[in-house]
């Protein structure tokens, strides 16, 4: 409290420092903008015969020290610096936050091949290097991972993940049960890229390659409405995580297809901070 025995200038400037402390102390609120200091995560990855080139980005907040991180691997944005731009949101719950774009898109180097090895592997190598981060709390890691990002997080679940937290939005999960019923144009898409044998098709397959035992806890996230990803297969993937040991919540959104859009966002932060910020 300032004195009134202060002269008047005295007190004016006292209040003003008392105002920049509380400003400087104030804890962010999920939704508002924050300064994040954004930096490059590329880095490379080898798989079969090939080396990819991965194009990531980090954008960064808080204090120094180890902070809760998120690696959000999400076709949606179409590239890494579209994907950090979008995060802000998350940065303003407190978390460092880096995004990768897929082999093959955006400035990675390719060819896609689907979701290939290479894409699992690019997803297991981002979380290892954020786990080894100073400024990242390797006991507070999460991934998400949206479309075609949740396949290549949910195949990169059968090893050492580096992640305590994981989310999976729209993604197929038995690409072997779902080609007979995809539309020509997925199948297109899927020509396009790699030869569907039962042998690739079960490959990026994430149900037949569980692992015995999961000690995460995952976030699935699924419109009923999906035309692209049958919303039976997010269903099937619950129930088979739950039987490996796996916390498992899911939201299955009753108006909700493909692209469920801001939706979302509210069980992701609610997620997030139960399972991920809160912890230590």
């Amino acid at each position: 409290m300032v004195s009134k025995s202060l002269p008047l200038r005295w007190a004016g400037a006292a209040l003003g420092l008392a105002a920049m402390l509380l400003a400087c102390h104030k804890k962010p609120i999920a939704g508002e903008q924050v300064a994040a200091r954004i930096r490059p995560f590329s880095f490379q990855v080898e798989s079969g015969k090939g080396v990819f080139q991965i194009e990531g980005y980090i954008a960064l907040v808080g204090p120094a020290g180890k902070q809760p991180a998120v690696l959000i691997v999400n076709p949606r944005a179409g590239n890494a610096r579209r994907c950090i731009d979008s995060s802000h949101w998350l940065n303003a719950l407190g978390l460092q936050v880096a995004c990768i774009s897929m082999p093959g898109s955006g400035a990675s180097s390719g060819p896609g091949r689907f979701i290939g090895p290479q894409a699992v592997v690019a997803v297991q190598r981002a979380l290892k290097l954020l786990a080894h981060r100073p400024d990242v709390d390797a006991n507070r890691l999460g991934v998400w991972g949206s479309f075609d990002g949740a396949m290549a997080v949910g195949l990169a679940m059968d090893s050492d993940l580096h992640a305590r937290a994981v989310i999976l939005e729209s993604g197929t999960y038995d690409m072997v049960k779902l080609w007979s019923s995809a539309s020509l144009l997925a199948k297109l898409k899927i020509l396009h890229q790699v030869w569907p044998s039962h042998r690739a098709l079960d490959e990026r397959s994430v149900l037949p390659h569980l692992p015995p035992h999961l000690d995460l806890s995952v976030l699935i996230l699924h419109g009923e409405h999906d035309d692209k990803s049958p919303p039976a297969q997010a269903r099937l993937l619950e129930q088979q995580l739950k039987e490996r040991g796996a916390y498992v919540e899911a939201y299955y959104f009753a108006d909700g297809g493909h692209d469920l859009g801001r939706r979302v966002d509210g069980p992701v932060e609610e997620f997030l901070r139960q399972r991920l910020i809160a912890e230590k």
